[in-house]
């Protein structure tokens, strides 16, 4: 603080610049965005994973079962099945064919079909404005 005569003047503080700290990802999120990054790249790009849950067998090794949901841009989305994951590789615990079929399922729902329609919809009056 600095007194000129009958004023006070404070000196300008400097301000603390508090270094934003990373937040932590707990196991569980990182086997969740991995297993997401691995269906996106080497299944297809609606599908995603989910939920987790950690396993252990009699020689106490660990594996995690994935569950893999279709999601759509609208937000409709279903079960097709399910990822397993020992730590290191993925692999798909679900046939290629009961996936597609249940896949196929969740397209022909007629909710789901309601829901593209709307979003194709104000998607393409956006465009035409």
């Amino acid at each position: 603080m600095v007194k000129n005569g009958n004023k006070v003047r404070s000196k300008a503080a400097k301000t603390k610049r508090h270094r934003q700290v990373p937040k932590l990802i707990n196991k569980e999120e990182r086997i969740l965005r991995a297993a997401t990054i691995y269906l996106i790249r080497k299944v297809g790009g609606l599908l995603v994973a989910t939920g987790v849950r950690e396993e252990r067998d009699s020689k106490e090794s660990r594996t995690w079962i994935i569950t893999v949901t279709l999601r759509y841009p609208t937000g409709h989305e279903g079960y097709v099945g399910e990822l397993l994951y020992d730590g290191t590789d993925f692999s798909l615990l679900t046939p290629d064919d009961v996936m597609k079929e249940r896949a196929r399922k969740i397209a022909a729902d007629p909710e789901g079909i309601r829901k593209w329609d709307e979003y194709q919809a104000s998607t393409l009056q956006a465009a035409t404005r």
